[in-house]
């Protein structure tokens, strides 16, 4: 052994027979097996405590003692029975935050994301609602669902005869289909085939089906969100056993605000006896009067906001993703909030660009035949398709066919730009 093993060795032994006399003449107790628990129990051997020992003069002392030093192993049993209230519970739900990432990637990849036209055919046959994507069948989405359905022709055939339905969720209906017209919030609008409708957040709205055959639309709404945050609200005519406000009275039905007529007129807003002027110069009075406005002005921005948009007034321009019609949009007067719609333009041979984005992404293939390539994997596709794009996945578009591809698009950039944590990045270029 040469000298400065020798040292090594010696240095070793001197501090753990030091760390124990200090830590037993100095150290409560308690303290320690508490601290020596939370670092898991952590059995340090003498190498290890001298390689700690220059780091005392800025750590509490049992921060660098390992708990096998001061205890026997009879007091380290009598310590793990003694483990603080819920500990393993509050440990596991703590890991489950740490995880939680690298779970929803693994999510993300078991997720699936082509939806063929033959299986869409198969089951929408005899039947006039398919989901197409939904957290319920497997999806890893939790802002859109996506569906197809169809309305026999003529308004006796209709299933809705006075209200239809409505709820707190964005949705957008893009008519495939036949023609006809909505009543939505009272309001009638028009629709043939390439038509697109934003139904206002729980307006009243149901559709009639005036051609000879049936009407077949595909919607998507926002449906996941509102029932992952605990305020999705469905009420439909056809069964009021459900309502949660509808059935209070004429009002409520006429509200597009849940519950904001259950109280008096004088009530709603900033009641009447309080004066904002009594208030002047407080930001916190301010703050709390626009909490109070909210609702009544959601309402008024609700009304307001576009609903009907004609597939032939569709405005395609140049991007680095190719050709785009941007539809529904909250930077283009439509009041949404979590949802944007597009339509994307490709012509024969030619390819998108490549990017991904933090959101959601659902496509539905209205015309041309191609494949996209998603996370490296490919996917071939034709009309009537639908990809589900997961979120932050690269994804690039090629059309094959010898007519223009075009995909309608829904996204929840919206909802991510809201909560700031929208995030695009382009790859390659259209050509």
């Amino acid at each position: 052994m040469d000298l400065l093993t020798t040292y090594n060795v010696f240095l070793d032994n001197f501090i753990s027979f030091w760390i124990k006399r200090v830590a037993n003449s100095f150290v409560d107790r308690n303290d320690v097996i508490q601290s020596g628990y939370t670092r898991s129990l952590q059995l340090l051997n003498p190498g290890k405590i001298a390689n700690s020992h220059r780091k005392w003069r800025s750590h509490r002392l049992w921060e660098v003692i390992p708990v096998s030093v001061l205890l026997s192993a009879e007091e380290q049993e009598e310590q793990m029975e003694s483990k603080p209230p819920r500990y393993d519970e509050y440990l596991k739900m703590y890991m489950e935050m740490m995880s939680f990432a690298k779970e929803e990637l693994k999510r993300r990849e078991k997720s699936p994301v082509h939806i063929p036209k033959e299986k869409i055919d198969r089951e929408f046959m005899g039947q006039n609602w398919v989901l197409l994507v939904d957290p319920r069948i497997g999806f890893n989405s939790r802002i859109i669902r996506f569906w197809i359905n169809g309305f026999p022709p003529g308004e006796e055939n209709n299933q809705w005869k006075t209200m239809g339905h409505r709820h707190t969720v964005e949705a957008v209906i893009h008519v495939l289909k036949g023609h006809g017209y909505s009543i939505i919030d009272g309001v009638r609008y028009d629709w043939e085939p390439g038509d697109f409708i934003c139904v206002p957040v729980f307006a009243w709205h149901r559709h009639v089906n005036l051609s000879d055959e049936d009407m077949v639309y595909v919607a998507s709404t926002t449906g996941p969100l509102s029932m992952g945050i605990g305020v999705a609200i469905y009420e439909d005519e056809r069964y009021p056993e459900y309502w949660v406000f509808a059935q209070k009275d004429t009002a409520e039905k006429k509200s597009l605000i849940p519950g904001a007529v259950e109280i008096p007129d004088m009530q709603r807003g900033i009641p009447k006896g309080i004066d904002p002027a009594h208030y002047e110069g407080s930001t916190a009075a301010k703050l709390y009067f626009e909490q109070l406005r909210f609702a009544e002005e959601e309402e008024q921005a609700r009304r307001k906001g576009k609903v009907l948009v004609k597939g032939k007034d569709l405005k395609f321009e140049r991007t680095p993703m190719g050709w785009v019609a941007p539809v529904v949009d909250p930077k283009l007067g439509f009041h949404v909030k979590v949802m944007s719609t597009l339509v994307a333009h490709m012509e024969p041979g030619k390819r998108s660009g490549a990017h991904r984005h933090l959101y959601e992404e659902v496509n539905h293939v209205l015309s041309g035949e191609g494949y996209s390539i998603i996370e490296d994997k490919r996917y071939n596709w034709e009309k009537g398709d639908t990809l589900s794009i997961p979120v932050f996945s690269w994804h690039q578009h090629f059309n094959t066919s010898r007519e223009p591809a075009r995909f309608l698009v829904h996204t929840g950039r919206p909802a991510m730009e809201n909560i700031g944590l929208m995030n695009t990045q382009q790859g390659e270029v259209a050509d």
